[in-house]
């Protein structure tokens, strides 16, 4: 019976190989188009979750939610409702109705062609009239009738005024004044009280005593448009008269200066000059009711229309009937916006990783682990914004929603499985998801992107269990300096809003207090899930972590140690070519621990015919190993150490990108030795079967600067045996000897190495070879330093003898 560990181990080495095996460019695009189309329909079905409809409430007038019925269940509104409010528009129109001037007609000729006259007359008969004794005051309304209304006292008055010019002057003056700051009619209009509450506007006709008969028009004060009895009846006018006469006419006895009021009003109310324009306000009010904007009203989404056990008012059937309207309407409009935008996300990101980092993201593996974490975050997100914003809390007035969020765990994670620039490319996608999933708050926004540019930075750093809880730490600094921020920015409340007069307790329940513990719960939940999930990912998708690469660092592997035992000089090579390819890749700035653990395993396809390589023949020294009278054999020998290396690596469960350097290494190169001596002693019949083909390694060429570094440190290594002296001058040759046949074999194409590179590969490769193959001197044998000792002790005797 097969252990159920087998079969889950075999199961589990099925599913990697399934997806990480290599299939055609074509297919992993197609494979990342569906999974791209995938997350944009379901991300955007979950933004857009506030737009979609509810289901209707039965409103009729049998429905348990008619008006002056009471409420069976709460009503809360799903989504944010934005409509116009009518009854609200409705008022907003009546006042703007009612608020919009008046329009009326003033003629001005009645004025000059009818009131100054009539003064100018009468003040005339009043300039030269003679009276009586004792009957001045009754024979002058003989002579100026108009005075009929003029008291005995206001008849004296004039009579004893040493200059009647003057008076006449001043009549005409405050005549005129009344008639151009006050609008008189003969009757009061429609609705007169609303009438002194707006703005007047007066056209004036005929003659108004500017240099243009044109037609003007001028704004008065509602209440400054009277009928005529207020003249004398009105006490806000009286005042208002009492104070344009103070005003204008100064320097005046105020017994006269009364009197010339009222005689001056008297041709006023005599001869009104104002007419109600009807037809004109009508239109003009009408005018500023349409053009009233409408009133909208907002519903927030979570909004309690109604509760249980409550009486449905008006107010309330008006907001549910808003509801219903709006209940199965989606905005397709914000829906598409979100899709859009999101769309435009992805084309940047493509953008970036295409320029930056053109053959990420190539094989299946990779793109479902990516698109496994984006799952992961959106679906948290989801869930979390259920509770984050529900309306029965006020979580929202604390914290940010990005910080129940963990994007600091899914940028840290794609940052130690690949690189800083995945991981900023797919936190920049992240950040606009979790700032529409907070409904737009920037703070937000800021908190995801800056957390996105720390963990992508810190993460390639990472070297020990305990960088996981720095990350915490560095994770919760950053956003309790960003949330600071934003409380600033929002003019948050840090502190309680009563405080209780203990220090501590206020401190317990302040909202700053909150605020920071959440920061240093979602640093260390993020690193924490980093620390569980990445062992995970690990083992099910094969990758090559730093964590992982240091396990298979460790010289104790089982096909390491069949190296060292069935191939010990090609264990010795390895370790040579190990530290020249390290050295090169840290001067390059590039994963040097993978190089490292590349180059050990880029031998083990020798174990199984160890003997037959030439640096093994003189451990292993059997006639079938050192038999190369057969070329084509031999070739074939060769190239399928590079096949069995690679099955050895897959049956080991070492990373793909470890493996990549069994085959890399060699890439399309041709054998040379082999090859030379095939065409060399091969028969005429046998040559016309000989292909080139047969003699060149299967590859592909380096695809990576570092399985190119390694190619050349593998060539140099073994052609560095063949040197009699080791000088710098002897090694910057063969250095450059087999760089230029590399690049004469194109092999170098599709790898990166630029010129500059190679010069630093040379310089690095040059310094480690020194060290290592530095001559050493020849220490003498046993005997000989005997023979010295027994020479020395010899004199020495004989030196005591000369001296006694």
């Amino acid at each position: 019976m097969v252990p159920f560990s087998s079969t889950l181990e075999n199961g589990m080495a099925w599913i990697t190989d399934t997806l990480t095996k290599i299939r055609p460019i074509s297919f992993v695009r197609k494979f990342q188009v569906t999974l791209t189309v995938i997350t944009l329909l379901v991300v955007t079905w979950m933004l857009a979750m506030p737009f979609f409809g509810q289901d209707k409430i039965d409103l009729s007038p049998d429905g348990p939610y008619s008006e002056g019925k009471t409420a069976m269940d709460k009503v809360v509104s799903t989504k944010e409702i934005l409509y116009e409010d009518e009854e609200k528009t409705k008022a907003k129109r009546l006042k703007a109705f009612q608020s919009a001037p008046n329009f009326f007609d003033r003629d001005f000729a009645v004025l000059t062609e009818t009131i100054r006259p009539a003064i100018q007359e009468d003040m005339e008969n009043y300039r030269i009239f003679k009276p009586a004794e004792g009957k001045g005051a009754q024979e002058i309304l003989n002579v100026v009738p108009r005075w009929k209304n003029r008291s005995k006292e206001e008849l004296e008055t004039l009579l004893k005024v040493p200059s009647k010019t003057r008076v006449r002057d001043l009549v005409l003056q405050y005549s005129n004044l009344v008639f151009s700051n006050f609008c008189v009619l003969r009757d009061a209009p429609p609705e007169y009280s609303s009438v002194r509450t707006v703005e007047a506007r007066v056209r004036n006709s005929g003659n108004s005593g500017t240099s243009s008969n044109k037609e003007q028009v001028s704004s008065l004060e509602g209440n400054r448009v009277i009928p005529r009895t207020y003249l004398y009846r009105d006490d806000a006018t009286v005042t208002a008269l009492n104070g344009l006469a103070s005003e204008k006419l100064q320097a005046i006895d105020p017994i006269l200066l009364g009197v010339i009021q009222r005689l001056s009003l008297t041709y006023i109310y005599s001869n009104p000059a104002c007419v109600f324009n009807a037809q004109e306000t009508d239109a003009q009010k009408k005018f500023a009711m349409d053009r009233t904007e409408p009133v909208n009203s907002r519903i927030n989404a979570g909004e309690i229309i109604v509760r249980a056990g409550e009486i449905i008012t008006p107010d309330i059937y008006r907001k549910l009937s808003v509801v219903n309207k709006y209940a199965t309407r989606a905005n397709i409009a914000s829906i598409l916006s979100i899709l859009l935008i999101q769309s435009i996300f992805v084309i940047i990101v493509y953008a970036f990783l295409k320029k930056y980092n053109p053959k990420r993201l190539n094989d299946v593996s990779s793109n479902v682990i990516v698109f496994t974490l984006i799952w992961s975050l959106v679906l948290w997100a989801y869930v979390a914004s259920k509770a984050f914003y529900n309306f029965e809390n006020s979580y929202d007035s604390v914290f940010y929603f990005a910080l129940v969020v963990p994007v600091g765990m899914v940028c840290l994670i794609l940052s130690m499985v690949y690189d800083e620039q995945l991981s900023i490319a797919i936190g920049f996608f992240l950040s606009f998801f979790i700032f529409a999933a907070s409904r737009y708050n920037p703070t937000s926004f800021i908190l995801a992107f800056v957390m996105t540019v720390v963990t992508a930075t810190y993460g390639r750093k990472m070297r020990k269990r305990i960088d996981f809880i720095k990350a915490g730490f560095y994770m919760a600094l950053v956003q309790m300096l960003i949330s600071s921020s934003g409380y600033l920015f929002d003019s948050r409340n840090y502190w309680v809003a009563v405080p209780s007069g203990s220090y501590l307790r206020d401190l317990w329940e302040s909202n700053i207090f909150k605020l920071y513990l959440l920061c240093l719960v979602n640093g260390f939940v993020c690193s924490t899930l980093t620390q569980l999930l990445l062992p995970i990912y690990e083992y099910v998708f094969n990758i090559p972590t730093r964590f992982k690469l240091m396990e298979l660092a460790d010289t104790g592997h089982p096909l390491l140690q069949d190296l060292l035992t069935k191939a010990p000089s090609t264990y010795t090579h390895t370790f040579l070519v190990a530290a020249m390819s390290e050295r090169a890749a840290q001067n390059l700035e590039l994963d040097w621990l993978l190089t490292r653990v590349g180059v050990y395993f880029h031998d083990i396809g020798k174990i199984p015919n160890a003997g037959f390589f030439v640096e093994n023949q003189h451990l292993i020294p059997k006639k079938e190993n050192i038999d190369k009278n057969n070329p084509a054999l031999a070739a074939k020998i060769v190239i399928d150490h590079v096949l069995d290396g690679i099955e050895m690596a897959k049956r080991a469960r070492l990373p793909r990108e470890v493996i990549d350097f069994i085959p890399e290494h060699h890439g399309t190169s041709t054998m040379a030795f082999f090859y030379h001596k095939a065409l060399s002693e091969l028969s005429p019949s046998q040559k016309k079967k000989l292909r080139k083909e047969d003699f060149q390694y299967p590859g592909p060429k380096p695809q990576r600067k570092e399985t190119a570094i390694v190619m050349i440190a593998d060539s140099l290594e073994a052609a560095s045996r063949s040197l009699e002296e080791v000088t710098p001058e002897s090694l910057e040759n063969l250095i450059t000897k087999i760089v230029n046949s590399k690049l004469a074999e194109n092999q170098l194409d599709e790898c990166g190495l630029t010129l500059g590179d190679l010069e630093v590969v040379k310089s690095s490769f040059k310094e480690v070879l020194l060290s290592s193959l530095h001559s050493r001197p020849k220490y003498p044998k046993p005997e000989e330093t005997k023979a010295l000792e027994e020479k020395n002790r010899n004199a020495i005797l004989r030196g005591g003898r000369k001296a006694s």
